[in-house]
């Protein structure tokens, strides 16, 4: 009963000392030990070991044990003496005669026992722990105890190693996250503080993160003589590489463009330096527009990024078909074109990234997923009334209702434009 009652304890248990210390306790109750040493090698030099643990008094066993993996480089290093020769094996075995005075590392502190059982702790075929229990008296331990106590022994060590383990790995993953949401944070530093403000025009943005740092960005560029720029580009991929590529894209963009009102100029010139810093499996997807707001028309060049969309006033959508390429940062040998868009009074340019389009349902009875897709998105422009806000907001109400979580798989960006004729 007190193993099973052991089991079921620590079952619940996430802290590999906590597990120690109740399995330390349950083993005094069950076995004849009168004291215990708990020594490790892992990860040291051979013949170098720590102590990870003594109870050599009652008052020991009071105090409890000091947390060895909260405190591992804290703890001495040792060599040779009797510990020594124990770990120089990896047999379990009994020392029923022991009289050890001036050890060079325990010193006189084991003299009064005389009985020592030696158990070793397997991890991946290879003693790196051991247990030993101690006596006051010879003779004080059968082989019979050993037997048990190899397989209690390692059945607790693993368990304690996966939690040593999982602990591990959930600090790294915090530090992780952390380190995603300070690089999230300075990526969106990186986009437009405020939204422009154009005379005969309305422009509304939305940029919502993934659970991972991405690669969505947007940005405006003033121009002279009533015209504006407007990106939206998409790098391949997620986490921090992603991001560092849209920081090294902002960078490119704002001394790329130079004043030059070409959207094609400007994209190849991006895409020859990102060609030129070699930065592999980060292709970008870009679309590059120049407005002019005296006019309302657009010139415009695509990267290989999702054509906008054009929600005309009488409620029809359009897609902006021309000047469409491949994505930056792929070759030097291709050049991007310059088409141009006309929009009249009402009418409203949409631009987004494919976590719009490429965010998936739940999955159905035979376990597919499907996308929202380019056709709900034209729909849901169909039904709104083509203003930037009323366009932003169903957009986000079409998807919500289409996954049924407001986390994301991928970033999710939208910048829309609408003429208004004021």
């Amino acid at each position: 009963m007190l193993l099973t009652d052991l089991v079921r304890r620590i079952s619940g248990m996430h802290d590999p000392a906590q597990v120690q210390r109740e399995f330390a306790k349950t083993m005094a109750e069950f076995s004849p030990w009168q004291g215990y040493i708990s020594l490790s090698r892992r990860g040291l030099r051979p013949g170098d070991y720590k102590i990870t643990g003594t109870v050599l008094s009652p008052a020991d066993r009071e105090r409890g044990r000091r947390n060895p993996w909260k405190h591992w480089d804290e703890l001495p290093t040792h060599s040779g003496g009797w510990a020594g020769d124990i770990i120089a094996g990896d047999l379990p075995h009994l020392e029923n005669n022991l009289q050890l005075t001036g050890d060079p590392v325990f010193g006189d502190s084991l003299a009064e026992f005389r009985s020592a059982m030696v158990i070793p702790l397997f991890d991946d075929g290879e003693a790196l722990n051991w247990s030993i229990g101690l006596h006051r008296e010879p003779n004080a331990f059968s082989p019979d105890l050993v037997e048990e106590f190899i397989l209690r022994g390692n059945l607790i060590g693993r368990v304690t190693r996966n939690l040593v383990i999982q602990k591990e790995l959930d600090e790294l993953n915090a530090q992780f996250s952390e380190q995603l949401q300070e690089i999230a944070a300075i990526q969106r530093s990186l986009l437009p503080e405020v939204t422009p403000k154009v005379s005969g025009l309305e422009i509304a943005t939305s940029y919502l993160t993934s659970k991972h740092a991405g690669g969505d960005y947007f940005d405006f560029f003033e121009m002279e003589e009533n015209k504006f720029g407007v990106i939206i580009a998409d790098v391949a991929g997620h986490g921090a590489g992603a991001a560092t590529v849209v920081a090294i894209l902002q960078a490119l963009l704002h001394s790329a463009y130079a004043g030059d009102h070409d959207p094609a100029a400007t994209l190849e010139r991006v895409s020859k330096e990102l060609v030129r810093k070699k930065i592999e499996n980060n292709f970008v997807t870009a679309f590059f527009g120049v407005f002019d707001a005296q006019r309302n028309g657009l010139e415009y060049s695509n990267a290989g990024h999702n054509r906008p969309l054009v929600r005309r006033k009488d409620g029809n959508v359009e897609e902006v078909l021309g000047a469409a390429s491949i994505p930056l940062g792929i070759t030097t040998d291709i050049g991007y074109e310059t088409d141009r868009l006309q929009l009249g009074d009402g009418d409203t340019l949409v631009l987004y990234t494919d976590g719009i389009v490429e965010a998936f349902g739940p999955r159905d009875a035979d376990g597919q997923r499907e996308m929202f897709g380019k056709h709900r998105l034209i729909e849901t422009l169909k039904d709104c009334t083509g203003e930037p806000d009323c366009v932003i907001g169903s957009i986000h109400q079409r998807l919500f209702e289409h996954t049924g979580e407001r986390t994301r798989d991928d970033d999710q960006t939208i910048v829309v434009i609408r003429v208004n004729g004021k």
